[in-house]
């Protein structure tokens, strides 16, 4: 009677290890940019100005419409500046067109709508953190100016990068977590922007208004994207809300302060990098999943003006992505390095 109790019991271990899956993360690596919360806002009587989610939005407080020139707006990146409209390109086009008032090549405004009700969303301004993607070396950034941020950046990274190594075992891969935290002195990276408002497009005199914000924490870490589940057929029939969930960036880091889930104050920057040539490469984690295409999409195209917008459209999907720091000691099993952030996930 004890044989038979030991073994259903050895027999009952096997079978309960041999059910459980191992956890197993195919990630990518990470350099978080967290900014100050407290410089990221403007405002005064008149409009709000705030940077988040990688963006520049405004506010109108007034019963009135506001006007914002573009041709006398600038964003600042690192000290350097670049204006908001190129008069050379005449195009303010971009997924957020509908919110400006551009249609002729004279008229370079975004019109604001006067507050009415208890709610008033945001208008979008401009892209903020364009100049932050792209190639790095030891001599060169994206925007080409060798600023006194970029000296900063290399300096830190070279000593995240060799820490984050010594978590791994065989001291090749970059699976541990590094934190850095900066005074506005200490700061890697500047974001800004100035921007000219009035109540009348031939005012002469216009209000000019500018904020600030840079970088306080600094996180070097693993990352790995959870897509949403796609929504059935049977399930996307009726009139219900079917809204789509948004991707998840899961960080393994300890998040650096509190935030909103929708107005967030980190840049999460795709990185990618050669010791060896001195090299690395920030890129964007917004998610886009490509879509099959079929003959009567290109056909479709083909007779339209819009050939290459209609196209993308149709074989890309953009998700709306969230930001969650799993913490620093989150069980993500055994780490696995993947070339594109689209293949990152997580096991159980």
């Amino acid at each position: 009677m004890k044989k038979l109790l030991s073994f259903a019991i050895l027999f009952s271990v096997f079978a309960l290890g041999a059910s459980a899956k191992k956890v197993k993360t195919d990630y990518r690596n990470a350099l978080i940019l967290a900014y100050s919360q407290a410089n990221s806002v403007y405002e005064d009587d008149n409009i709000k100005l705030e940077i988040y989610n990688e963006q520049l939005w405004a506010t109108n407080k007034t019963n009135k419409t506001i006007f914002i020139d573009l041709a006398q707006c600038f964003a600042f990146h690192n000290g350097a500046s670049m204006p908001l409209f190129d008069s050379s390109e005449k195009k303010q086009g971009d997924s957020k067109a509908s919110k400006k008032g551009v249609s002729t090549k004279d008229d370079t405004y975004i019109t604001i709508a006067p507050a009415i009700g208890a709610k008033q969303s945001e208008t979008f301004i401009c892209n903020m953190s364009t100049r932050i993607y792209g190639k790095y070396t030891t001599s060169e950034t994206p925007s080409t100016d060798f600023t006194e941020y970029d000296k900063k950046l290399l300096e830190m990274l070279g000593g995240m990068l060799e820490e984050s190594k010594r978590s791994d075992p065989k001291g090749k891969e970059y699976i541990g977590t590094v934190v850095r935290h900066m005074t506005e002195d200490e700061s890697i990276n500047n974001l800004g922007a100035s921007v000219a408002y009035a109540f009348n497009k031939k005012a002469e005199n216009w209000n000019n208004v500018s904020l600030s914000t840079w970088v306080s924490d600094a996180i070097f870490a693993p990352f790995y994207v959870e897509m949403p589940a796609e929504l059935k057929k049977k399930e996307m029939k009726g009139f219900g809300i079917k809204e789509t969930s948004p991707a998840v960036i899961h960080i393994r880091a300890n998040s650096p302060f509190e935030f909103e889930e929708d107005r967030s104050p980190i840049i999460v920057c795709d990185w990618e990098g050669n010791y060896k040539k001195g090299t690395f490469q920030l890129g964007s984690t917004w998610i886009a999943k490509k879509k099959g295409v079929n003959v009567f999409h290109i056909l479709g195209a083909m007779l339209t003006a819009g050939y290459n917008l209609l196209l993308r459209s149709w074989t890309e999907t953009t998700y709306k992505k969230i930001i969650h720091f799993d913490g620093a000691d989150a069980e993500w099993g055994k780490m696995n390095y993947v070339n594109d952030i689209m293949d990152t996930k997580q096991d159980d």
